[in-house]
């Protein structure tokens, strides 16, 4: 991605040109009023389409996007990539399209976010094959903007115009600027709740958070799919505190979390119920629910010295379609189970 300006590479040190006073202060007012509420977002993507509002109506930008990478989130394994969000007006096609055009640009460069003009370019001013494209869509005009967390560039916001409008180029500096304090600003709430939602000993969900995760599961659950919901349950737990100590009991607590979690996959959810019990849930099929259960029962009892967990379990869909039905169902499989490891 040489540059999302379609530039190729075009250099920066481009002049921020000036607006008329008047109509500068006009411009920085609409942006203090619109943007007043954009603290008040949930998720960037909401953002996105809210800075694009401010654009196309006050600002008579005639397209754009924003481009941006997400950062992994706690419990998330998977690489995060620069995605296109948001995209309005002349440019051809739709979202797919343009992140084909980003991802092809990733491609040719390392770093996608080094080459950008922070100003309005002139078509007369870009490369020739960026001319021709601009010339099939009608534009005249177009720039890329960084926007930041803190100090680091986390994506761009791109744009275009049908008109040769430049004196502007300041004012998309500040837009740019404000996108970027209200996206740090989620950054912060979103690492306060996810540490809401973590077991500070074993780093895995606490009840909360695994709740959370469960129940937005449900909601898009498909009707031919099947979860397989596990109660573990350390055994003689209280006799592993009071004969070893509690220092000892907290270790085997968080191994037991480490061991349970360390071969799910993506969207698989693994939490601590509370005390030295955990839940499991994870996306088979009903067949091999008990051999799953089985497996990850022996890789504790092999891996820690004079340890052994009972489990539970029941498949969503086949024993029950409500968080409590399973629960029961579980909870009464892991009473017998216990009963077994008792004997």
């Amino acid at each position: 991605m040489k540059s999302h300006d379609d530039s190729g590479g075009i250099p920066a040190g481009k002049g921020l040109s000036i607006m008329e006073d008047r109509d500068l202060q006009f411009a920085l007012t609409t942006l203090i009023r619109e943007s007043r509420h954009w603290a008040s977002v949930h998720r960037g993507l909401e953002l996105f389409y809210r800075a694009r509002d401010l654009l196309k109506e006050h600002y008579h930008v005639d397209s754009g996007y924003f481009v941006y990478k997400k950062t992994a989130g706690w419990g998330t394994k998977s690489e995060q990539q620069f995605r296109v969000y948001a995209p309005w007006g002349i440019l051809p096609g739709c979202e797919k399209v343009l992140q084909k055009e980003v991802d092809r640009q990733l491609l040719m460069s390392p770093n996608p976010l080094q080459h950008v003009s922070e100003d309005w370019l002139n078509i007369l001013d870009v490369p020739h094959p960026v001319q021709k494209r601009w010339q099939t869509w009608g534009v005249q005009t177009g720039g890329s903007w960084l926007l930041y967390i803190g100090q680091d560039p986390v994506g761009l916001m791109v744009l275009r115009r049908r008109i040769l409008k430049t004196d502007d180029g300041l004012l998309m500096s500040l837009v740019a600027r404000q996108v970027s304090l209200v996206m740090e600003l989620l950054r912060y709430r979103r690492a306060a709740e996810e540490a809401s939602q973590q077991d500070p000993l074993t780093g895995v969900f606490n009840r909360r958070g695994a709740m959370m995760r469960i129940e937005t599961l449900v909601r898009v659950r498909q009707a031919h799919d099947h979860w397989v919901f596990v109660i573990f349950d350390v055994n003689h737990f209280k006799e592993i505190n009071d004969q070893r100590g509690h220092p000892e009991g907290d270790r085997v607590l968080k191994n037991v979390a480490q061991i349970l979690s360390s071969d799910l996959r993506e969207g698989d959810i693994c939490g601590r119920w509370g005390g030295d019990e955990f839940v499991v849930l994870l996306k088979s099929p009903e067949a091999l629910a008990p051999e799953i259960v089985s497996r990850l029962k022996t890789k504790v009892a092999t891996t820690l010295r004079n340890v052994s967990v009972s489990a539970g379990w029941a498949i969503w869909g086949i024993d029950g379609t409500s968080f409590d039905d399973v629960y029961h169902v579980a909870d009464r499989r892991l009473y017998q189970d216990k009963k077994i490891s008792s004997s």
